[in-house]
């Protein structure tokens, strides 16, 4: 039941956001103490506050190194606190927050875009840099940007959990500069 609480949470903070443009670096020091996901083509992860797991996005890459046509991204647990074990979402997982629906880019040759269920409405585009590295660009406070991990806040103090802000994290493409945005309901 709390999953289903702290699901919904999400969906509602991810639907009815308001915009904080802060600068937010400060706001890196949440990952400090986090242990960054070291899978093969990670293209970006989320860790909450509550815990030292991490929701991780990979790319699938064919026989020639490009990104798998049929099955291009996977999502999964990195699971700290019990070993660092790769785990499955579970069913409300993925059906209400973390799951994706991906397609190609027409004319884009080895690009896709995506978005993930609790956040249909921003779109995120992956592609391949020229070393083989999966890059994800989105909008990011109002800019392009390259997303590179994700912050939930989330208050367990109660019986349900409650999504109290979410914390985007990348680099501007034109500049290359640090981009934040938060996220809060």
């Amino acid at each position: 039941m709390r999953n289903v609480i702290f699901i919904f949470s999400l969906i509602f903070l991810i639907t009815t956001p308001i915009l904080f443009a802060q600068e937010g670096k400060e706001r890196l020091k949440v990952f400090d103490e986090r242990t960054v996901p070291d899978d093969p083509n990670v293209m970006f992860y989320i860790h909450k506050n509550t815990n030292p797991n991490a929701i991780v996005y990979a790319l699938l890459l064919d026989a020639n190194g490009k990104m798998n046509p049929k099955d291009p991204i996977e999502v999964f647990w990195r699971r700290y606190q019990e070993d660092g074990r790769k785990k499955k979402l579970g069913w409300l997982e993925k059906t209400f927050a973390f799951d994706f629906k991906v397609k190609p880019v027409p004319n884009k040759d080895n690009t896709y875009v995506f978005s993930l269920v609790a956040m249909k409405d921003r779109k995120l585009y992956v592609t391949q840099n020229k070393d083989g590295s999966p890059k994800v660009i989105t909008k990011i406070n109002g800019a392009i940007a390259i997303l590179e991990k994700i912050y939930l806040m989330v208050d367990d103090s109660k019986t349900i959990q409650d999504v109290l802000s979410m914390e985007l994290f990348g680099k501007d493409v034109k500049t290359n500069k640090f981009i934040y945005e938060k996220i809060t309901k």
